[in-house]
């Protein structure tokens, strides 16, 4: 700065050279107002420059206000399409972490997560809302977790997504296709609070009985489904992994075929085993869902499980046939909730 101010008030005489005691007040005054407006642009500059380089900290802070970690329980596409379908519509920072079967592995992952600066945590799946439930002073949204009660995942620091789509249009296609509907059975473990409410009431909208038994493992699952079978005219096969096996399923669906019991399924596959109708989310709304949530995540913890929207019907034509229900009118287009 010194060396600045020499050059500054080292301008050459406007007299051409005359010693100073002989410049006219003119000349003198002339010299004196270059000065001046030289020292006045300098202020200006320096001042600038102190005011303008603080702010650089602060613009790499704003970047990183909305940065998220994305945990994956594994690479099954119900997980990595939820997360490809968050990328598209989010357009901050994101940092995507893949669990395995080695504890030291995911252990570092927790760690890394909980030393960064990441604003809030998405988890997909269940083993990946296990291990997020581990970390402090952190926002965290679940998806893709079916048994959330189970696990006792919903917390301050902690909500979710549903992980079953709109119960109420289920319900309402069916009874479209089989007015004699009356009641429908579910058979799930224990600690489904919040879907058999959402269910008890779309059963109501629609004047539907709702036949729930809990059970504690896939055998029982299959006893229980023999004793409510005369008390019903469909099932409503919800993904409850606990109390359900490849086998049980199976042999649920020959003993609906063989008693001539509708059944909506959780997974179109399993409509060649004998389902009429199978409901699914599409990944695209849980995406949106979860970022809505992760978006509101520090101003309000809102609703413990926030629900999906859309739901992707699709039907068993043989099935339909052998009911003798008709397609007429219904389309596997995307039926949006209420």
């Amino acid at each position: 700065m010194q060396d600045t101010l020499n050059r500054v008030t080292a301008v050459p005489d406007a007299t051409g050279g005359l010693p100073a005691r002989h410049c006219p007040d003119i000349f003198c005054s002339l010299k004196v107002n270059r000065i001046v407006t030289l020292l006045s642009v300098l202020f200006v500059f320096t001042s600038a420059c102190s005011t303008v380089a603080p702010q650089k900290p602060e613009t790499s802070t704003k970047k990183q206000q909305g940065s998220i970690a994305i945990i994956l329980s594994g690479m099954a596409p119900a997980f990595v399409e939820v997360e490809r379908e968050i990328k598209k519509i989010y357009k901050e920072r994101t940092e995507t972490y893949e669990l395995s079967s080695v504890s030291i592995a995911n252990r570092s992952i927790l760690n890394k997560i909980q030393s960064s600066d990441v604003t809030a945590v998405v988890a997909v799946g269940f083993d990946a809302a296990k291990l997020a439930q581990k970390l402090t002073n952190k926002k965290v949204i679940f998806c893709q977790v079916f048994n959330y009660e189970d696990a006792g995942l919903v917390s301050n620091s902690m909500r979710g997504v549903a992980a079953t789509p709109p119960v109420k249009q289920l319900f309402h296609v069916w009874k479209l296709m089989y007015p004699d509907l009356k009641q429908i059975g579910v058979i799930t473990g224990k600690n489904l609070r919040g879907l058999m409410t959402e269910a008890r009431n779309a059963a109501k909208d629609e004047n539907l009985e709702l036949i729930h038994i809990e059970v504690r493992s896939d055998k029982e699952t299959l006893y229980a489904f023999k004793r409510i079978t005369p008390k019903i005219q469909g099932l409503w096969l919800v993904p409850d992994n606990r109390v359900l096996s490849r086998d049980v399923i199976r042999d649920m669906m020959n003993y609906s075929a063989k008693e001539g019991k509708q059944v909506a399924v959780f997974n179109y596959e399993l409509l060649g085993l004998g389902g009429l109708l199978s409901a699914e989310s599409y990944y695209a709304d849980i995406a949106e869902q979860v970022v809505t949530r992760v978006k509101q995540v520090h101003t309000s913890p809102g609703i413990p499980i926030a629900p999906l929207t859309k739901i992707k019907i699709k039907f068993n034509s043989v099935m339909a046939r052998r009911f003798n229900l008709p397609l007429t009118g219904f389309s596997e287009e995307t039926k949006r909730g209420h």
